[in-house]
């Protein structure tokens, strides 16, 4: 029997943005990672990056993921409702290639239906890189290795980032329940905060999520933070879990532990929109 060479591409590899900064898979960057149209917007671009030493090209798409309790993506069955914003947005170029450390803008545009109704609308655009061509050739594989064939997976890396568009009344107001400190067991992993975040309204709610911990008769210490954490709105509440920062010094016991949800970018007496106390004994 003989053997079969051929270079086969693996499933892809998807990195969903869910911060405002930049993301980066492999060797591809992207800025923003997460775009917002508000009432009068109207155009925004997000700029790619190839941090590779080599030429690399890249397809630009759309696709369609809900965002699950423990804040995972799946995709979005198809004819399954809901408020997506793909429809409205035409976007240019669709595909591209750059040389090593070159840099390219694609420019999103928005046409709001003139029927449009109030809410928030939500899909993800999915920046893939393509495979080089040596590698999905069967015809010149086969010429090379006459003797047969075998299989080679070839990753393929995406980042996909929120584009949102809002219109019409929205609100959302946030709580967080049944916060707890988890062990980190016996493996040595580090102990983790874990609070279930809990959205009211018709829009996303996003918010950097900061614990500190002050200990009985002594100054309060930041111990873990995430920034630009999501709870999108196709689902009312996300458990969030995050480890613990502590000195090796520092006990968790006999003070308390105080999560607070801020605005971006905010500190607790500007800009609380949620709080809840862990008291240690």
């Amino acid at each position: 029997m003989k053997n079969f060479r051929i270079n086969a591409l693996a499933a892809l590899l998807l990195l969903t943005g869910l911060s405002s900064g930049l993301q980066a898979a492999g060797n591809l960057m992207v800025t923003p990672t997460r775009i917002v149209f508000d009432q009068r917007d109207r155009s925004a671009q997000v700029t790619l990056v190839n941090q590779s030493d080599k030429s690399s090209s890249y397809r630009i798409s759309f696709l369609r993921q809900n965002m699950t309790e423990n804040g995972q993506f799946v995709p979005v069955e198809e004819g399954e409702p809901g408020l997506f914003s793909d429809p409205m947005i035409r976007f240019s170029p669709r595909q591209v290639s750059l040389p090593p450390g070159q840099s390219q803008v694609i420019r999103l545009a928005l046409r709001r239906p003139a029927d449009m109704a109030d809410g928030e609308y939500r899909s993800h655009m999915l920046f893939q890189a393509l495979p080089e061509p040596s590698t999905t050739n069967v015809e010149a594989l086969t010429q090379q290795a006459p003797e047969g064939i075998t299989i080679e997976l070839v990753p393929i890396i995406g980042i996909s980032i929120p584009v949102i568009v809002r219109h019409g009344e929205l609100h959302s107001a946030v709580t967080l329940s049944n916060a707890r400190i988890v062990s980190g067991g016996q493996s040595g992993s580090a102990a983790k905060v874990s609070v279930d975040i809990n959205r009211d309204g018709n829009s996303s709610a996003y918010g950097d999520l900061r614990v500190t911990f002050t200990p009985e008769g002594a100054a309060p210490i930041v111990i873990a933070q995430a920034n630009s954490v999501a709870v999108y709105a196709n689902m009312p509440n996300r458990r969030f879990e995050m480890p613990l920062n502590l000195p090796a010094d520092l006990k968790l016991e006999n003070g308390e532990v105080d999560l607070a949800f801020l605005k971006p970018g905010a500190n607790e007496k500007s800009g609380t929109l949620a709080r809840t106390l862990i008291i240690l004994n």
